[in-house]
């Protein structure tokens, strides 16, 4: 809420291509931060934010205090942050790349593959954690490969950008292109008008 009108004034400037790769990097790399180090995590649990997380947030009892909710939080924190970077930008940078007359269309298309996503991801949840969380167990110990899977896959994103980066700087540059001469059309137009009505004058 109070990140992406920030964070779009901010870089309003910087491409929306720009925009769209630092943002899922950010928010794919974010997952690998349910990685850190028990030690790290331990640590910050004992200061300020593990009081914040523990006791004021999820109210967890003394005993029960796994370090991996402070791994789990940083990580929403990163994540919302890339998050709020690249997604007003998907739909500005759909419009941008679209023909006249079809910014409907492509933002509709840019938008599906997340619909999809969310229909896979229950059976995909399901699966990770009859694998690697079975009911019945009190410790697993393959927890972190959940988390894996699921940053392997996020990653697919800002490497996608970046194996096409030609494409996507090409398409964008065509479009800005078309957009300036579309403009300057419209202001010699307009001053032609101008003319013609202070000659009749």
């Amino acid at each position: 809420v109070f990140f992406v009108p920030l964070i779009s004034i901010l870089t309003a400037k910087i491409s929306s291509y720009t925009m769209l790769l630092i943002g899922t990097a950010i928010s794919a790399g974010a997952v690998f931060l349910c990685f850190i180090p028990e030690s790290i995590a331990e640590s910050l649990s004992h200061g300020i934010l593990g009081d914040l997380i523990y006791d004021y947030w999820l109210g967890v009892a003394v005993g029960q205090r796994d370090p991996f909710y402070v791994s789990i939080v940083i990580f929403i924190f990163f994540f919302t942050i890339g998050e709020a970077i690249w997604s007003p930008r998907l739909m500005q940078f759909s419009a941008e790349i679209a023909p006249k007359g079809k910014e409907g269309a492509y933002i509709a298309l840019a938008v599906l593959p997340y619909f999809v996503g969310k229909a896979l991801a229950g059976g995909m949840s399901g699966f990770l954690l009859t694998s690697y969380t079975p009911d019945g167990f009190l410790s697993f110990p393959d927890h972190k490969i959940v988390w894996l899977w699921i940053g392997g896959m996020a990653m697919i994103s800002p490497i996608g950008l970046v194996v096409f980066r030609g494409l996507f700087t090409r398409v964008e540059e065509n479009s800005l292109s078309a957009s300036s001469h579309k403009i300057a059309e419209n202001k010699i137009l307009e001053e032609k008008t101008d003319e013609n009505t202070g000659s009749s004058d």
